[in-house]
């Protein structure tokens, strides 16, 4: 089976989700093209390669520049999949320009029939949600197959954008094992990263909008200080959509200069796994959120996680037991967990290997493919 494979960012966690994918594919007899950005990583690729034709988001400061490139490389991608003679088109979806996904969609041409889309982030993030549903609904619209990652994603997508249950397809989102690349120990890490060796510590890891709610996050490690006075907060990500000044403020008006790392920039690649060996717990206060990788590279560094209930993120913690789960927007519940992990090590050190034993089993790669391939045979019988 030929499959294009549609993913347009390139980002850390994505291009390893591309690449986790592409190798299990490959090993039930398919031959992989990944079509994605200049900033994929060269060194392993699959057997079909990899088309690099999409523009590195982050080096283009310029929006209307960067639009161009971006709408230049869509018109480019769509030819070469068109021509390239594949089975299927399986296309990780993220909502970038709404206008120009939902066209993308209808000129993919009678490959629509094998087109399969993952939805990655159903409640998209502020900055395109106002107007696009239409958008989305026809981008949606136009796939043989949606897949979402959880059982619970599923009726939520069919409703929002009034879409036919029968058409959703559930494959959980793989882990990072396989991925990690030079295994640090906590104390080299901490070195590494600045980070005092026997603090206890909390880490907010990724891309940083308004709705992941660090700001609460913040708010709650006043109260974590209460129980556990040395804990610290290690927040690192890019800022999408939000002003560092409202996290900030906050910092100061709790007093938590001295307590609170904020590094709102990019992490490259090479350390992201640093940043998981240094912390006790990972965090994820999310408002709302459909689903996060960064649960999943957490179980991967056997990282104990305190996450929300909010879309599939609280089943994905109770079902791999890989940490606690607090309601979304109550800042006392989510501090008071934190305090509960970083008091207890040795119940944090078994929700840790709980998520590792997961990041192997549950959420392997081998389990993915298997089921994302049978979804390709729907669109292909169909």
């Amino acid at each position: 089976m030929k499959i294009a494979l549609v993913e347009t960012h390139a980002m850390p966690g994505m291009w390893k989700y591309d690449l986790g994918l592409a190798r299990e594919l490959e090993r039930l007899g398919g031959r992989v093209t990944i079509f994605s950005a200049a900033c994929f990583p060269r060194g392993e690729e699959p057997q079909g390669g990899v088309w690099r034709g999409f523009p590195d988001l982050r080096a283009q400061p310029n929006l209307v520049a960067k639009g161009l490139r971006y709408l230049a490389a869509t018109v480019r991608m769509v030819a070469a999949v068109r021509r390239g003679g594949f089975d299927v088109v399986h296309w990780q979806h993220f909502n970038v320009l709404p206008p120009l996904e939902a066209l993308t969609a209808q000129a993919f041409g009678p490959l629509r029939r094998r087109l399969v889309l993952t939805v990655h982030d159903i409640n998209t993030w502020e900055a395109v949600k106002a107007g696009s549903p239409g958008m989305l609904r026809r981008t949606y619209g136009a796939a043989a197959r949606l897949i979402v990652h959880h059982e619970a994603n599923a009726p939520e997508l069919a409703r929002c954008f009034d879409l036919p249950a029968d058409r959703i397809r559930v494959v959980p989102h793989g882990s990072y094992d396989g991925f990690r690349t030079t295994p640090v120990d906590r104390g080299a890490a901490r070195r590494l990263l600045g980070i005092p060796a026997g603090a206890p510590l909390v880490l907010f890891f990724g891309e940083i909008r308004r709705e992941k709610n660090l700001d609460g996050l913040v708010r709650a490690m006043a109260a974590v200080r209460e129980r556990v006075p040395d804990a610290r907060l290690l927040a690192a990500g890019r800022l999408r959509h939000l002003d560092p000044a409202v996290i900030t403020a906050e910092i100061d008006r709790l007093d938590l200069r001295g307590a609170v790392d904020f590094r709102p920039v990019f992490v490259e690649d090479a350390q992201v796994d640093a940043y998981f060996a240094a912390a006790d717990v990972v965090a994820l206060p999310y408002r709302g959120i459909t689903q996060s990788g960064v649960v999943f590279q957490a179980m991967t560094a056997g990282r104990p996680v305190v996450a929300t209930d909010t879309g599939a993120l609280g089943h994905t913690v109770r079902e791999s037991g890989c940490g606690r789960v607090v309601p979304a927007g109550d800042d006392q519940a989510l501090a008071d967990a934190l305090a509960d992990l970083l008091a207890d090590p040795a119940r944090a050190a078994e929700y840790g290997e709980r998520g590792r034993a997961a990041a192997a089993g549950a959420f392997s790669w081998e389990r993915c493919a298997r089921e994302t391939w049978a979804v390709y045979e729907e669109v292909r019988r169909a």
